[in-house]
């Protein structure tokens, strides 16, 4: 069902790559960039934020523009052969639990329209980053950065091929990242193997961990270039995407929570807010917020920790009854039990009134992921009034959802770590811009 293909990417040249400077060029995908941090990378003048984010006076076209300047001068060059990307991270979120490794390959994936089940969205997205992708995607006419797609291999032979392909003379590069994550690349041109992992891959379906709105944006565009060449009965290089795919069995594959800041409502909207939560919710407070950590390590089931900050008070939410999602949402609905499901019913839209309207615009909430320092970002920003701090999605939720095509509810996960950006890109030649490269395959 899911077509892939190996492609001959584009690389940061050998010198780059070997000198140890690769890592002052790559950097995090674009919408996890804070702009403190984008003004740190940008320091570096060939950063890849350089073209993801682009600079202060720069057009889409101006980002694209300098980007091809650097494949003219040599600084990013078309690799040798047609080839998947052995992507490995090494990471450590607890010292305890010691280090994991997760390691995908970047490959190019058909795209395919949501309805046809072979590529599978699993939360809601908000529409307006999906635009300026899109016309970053028009100016460089190319896939800068990977999305993360996931796919269920039980067997684990996937996993052993690309193990059995971390050759030493295959590999590209390696840098630390700002975290501690250890980023690896391998080339993976070996025929045999790159046939293994597209018959593995054929039969099966792939879910989308992180990158929605690319994956919706590469959709739009490709409809517009098929559009503007007749809609060609042969394929074109748009009609593919650059994902980074691993085994959903893999064992370094991990979802962190994302946390919720609320910030700019009426104050008569926040006062009393455990009170008014006591409709839904039974409600447990503590002196501290170590004390309400410890106890989400062990709560009961549809629990939710909450800080209030204007009255400087740590509690716990614990949903009554599952009945009460039931109602809300349709015993059809299989994410309604979701805490990020009860959060945005019943808390959000509920007891704080945030409508649907103003939760997909963005308005009144921050997202935070996967972080211990939601308390102390708190602290120093005066602007926030609550917190909510959730425990991770489990993945077979996220089976769940896309199995019966509904969406969570945004920023429901957080697949930890990111997929960095700068690592190797596809650029769509011989396309409608006139540039000549490679045919279909």
């Amino acid at each position: 069902m899911a077509v892939i293909k190996p492609f001959t990417g584009y690389l940061y040249n050998k010198h780059l790559r070997e000198s140890g400077t690769i890592g002052k060029l790559v950097a995090p995908p674009y919408d996890v960039i804070s702009r403190k941090q984008k003004e740190e990378l940008a320091q570096e003048p060939y950063n890849i934020v350089q073209i993801t984010l682009g600079r202060d006076q720069d057009d889409y076209q101006g980002a694209a523009d300098r980007f091809r300047s650097w494949i003219k001068a040599g600084l990013v060059e078309k690799d040798n052969s047609s080839s998947f990307y052995i992507y490995e991270q090494e990471f450590e979120l607890n010292p305890q639990l010691g280090k994991k490794v997760r390691t995908g390959f970047i490959s190019l994936v058909r795209l395919e329209e949501f309805e046809k089940k072979v590529i599978l969205p699993h939360e809601k997205t908000m529409p307006k980053y999906s635009q300026d992708r899109l016309l970053l995607l028009q100016a460089v006419k190319g896939n800068l950065e990977q999305i993360f797609g996931i796919f269920n291999d039980t067997s684990g032979k996937a996993d052993e091929i690309l193990e059995q392909n971390k050759r030493p003379e295959d590999k590209l590069f390696e840098f630390t990242d700002y975290q501690g994550t250890i980023h690896r690349l391998w080339r993976m041109s070996d025929l045999n193997s790159q046939a293994a992992i597209r018959k593995i891959l054929n039969p099966r379906t792939i879910i989308i961990a992180d990158g929605h709105h690319r994956y919706e944006t590469s959709l739009q565009y490709r409809r517009q270039v098929r559009e503007k060449l007749g809609d060609p009965l042969a394929p074109i290089p748009e009609d593919y995407v650059m994902m980074n795919l691993v085994n959903m069995k893999n064992p370094g594959l991990v979802i962190l929570p994302t946390h919720r800041l609320v910030h700019g409502l009426p104050p008569e909207k926040v006062k009393s807010f455990f009170q008014k939560c006591e409709a839904f919710f039974e409600i447990k407070f503590f002196s501290n917020e170590r004390e309400m950590e410890d106890f989400l390590l062990e709560a009961p089931p549809h629990t939710i920790g909450v800080y209030d900050k204007l009255q400087e008070v740590w509690g716990a939410i614990t949903l009554k009854r599952e009945e009460i999602m039931d109602e809300r949402l349709g015993q059809n609905n299989v994410n309604r039990h979701l805490d990020t499901a009860i959060l945005h019913e019943l808390v959000l839209k509920e007891v704080l009134g945030i409508d649907d309207q103003a939760q997909a615009k963005n308005e009144y909430i921050d997202y935070l992921r996967g972080t211990k320092d939601v308390f102390a970002i708190a602290r120093e920003e005066n602007g926030y009034q609550l917190v909510f701090v959730l425990r991770p999605t489990p993945m077979e939720a996220v089976e769940q959802a896309v199995t019966h095509m509904q969406r969570m509810p945004q920023k429901s996960t957080y697949f930890y770590p990111k997929i960095w950006s700068g690592l190797v890109f596809y650029l769509f030649e011989n396309s409608i811009s006139g540039a000549a490269g490679e045919s279909e395959r």
